[in-house]
C-alpha cells in the first residue's frame, strides 16, 4: 500500500482504531453494525473482522473508503515519516483518471466473474503479479493500455484510453462472459 507523502507506515493498532471509530459512530449518525459497515466499505463481514482484530491489512481502496466514512485523516491511521517507496501517483490528466477507472473496473469485473488473479493470468497470458499491479493502478505505461480506436483522429489530450488486451477489455467492460480458464482444454 502506498501512503500519502509524509507517512511511513500504517499504525500497528489500525484494526482497533477502525473498530473504536465504528462503535463510536464517528462520521455517522450512530454506531454501525459490522455487516452494514462492511457493506458500505465494500468488503465482507469476515474481512472486516480480520482487519479489526489486526489479522489482516486493508487494501488501499478499502482504507480510503473507511477514512471517507469516518471523516478522519491519514494522521489517525498512519505514522508520520519518510518512506522509500515512490509517492502515490495522483491522477492529474484525463488519461490518468481513465487509466485508474479502467484498473478499478478490471478488478470489479474479475471479482464479479468469481476469478482469482491466477485465473485471469491463465486466461490472459499476463502474470498474476503484473495483473495485480495493473489492478492497483501501478502498471505505468503497460502495453495493455492504448488509445481507444474511435478517438484516434482527435487531439492527444482528448483521446480515451482503453485496454488493448482483448481479455482485459472484456473483463473490465462487462462484455460477453469469457470462458473460465478451468473449463478450457
Amino acid at each position: 500500500m502506498r501512503l500519502p507523502p509524509g507517512y511511513a507506515r500504517l499504525k500497528d493498532n489500525l484494526g482497533q482504531i477502525i473498530r473504536v471509530h465504528r462503535l463510536a459512530g464517528t462520521g455517522t449518525d450512530a454506531p454501525l453494525p459490522p455487516k452494514l459497515f462492511a457493506h458500505r466499505v465494500g468488503i465482507s463481514r469476515v474481512t472486516l473482522s480480520r482487519i479489526e482484530h489486526d489479522r489482516a491489512w486493508p487494501r488501499s481502496e478499502t482504507l480510503e473508503a473507511i477514512i471517507d466514512i469516518f471523516g478522519i485523516d491519514w494522521s489517525d491511521v498512519a505514522e508520520p515519516g519518510v518512506t522509500r517507496s515512490p509517492p502515490r501517483r495522483i491522477p492529474d490528466t484525463l488519461q490518468d483518471l481513465q487509466r485508474d477507472t479502467l484498473c478499478r473496473a478490471l478488478r470489479a469485473g474479475r471479482i464479479a466473474l468469481g476469478w482469482s488473479l491466477s485465473d485471469l493470468a491463465r486466461y490472459s497470458g499476463i502474470s498474476a503479479s503484473q495483473l495485480s499491479r495493473i489492478e492497483r493502478g501501478q502498471g505505468g505505461k503497460s502495453a495493455v493500455f492504448g488509445w481507444h480506436p474511435d478517438y484516434l483522429a482527435i487531439e492527444l489530450q482528448d483521446r480515451l484510453i482503453a485496454f488493448t488486451h482483448p481479455v482485459l477489455a472484456n473483463v473490465a467492460g462487462g462484455g460477453v462472459r469469457p470462458i473460465h480458464p478451468s473449463y478450457q482444454k
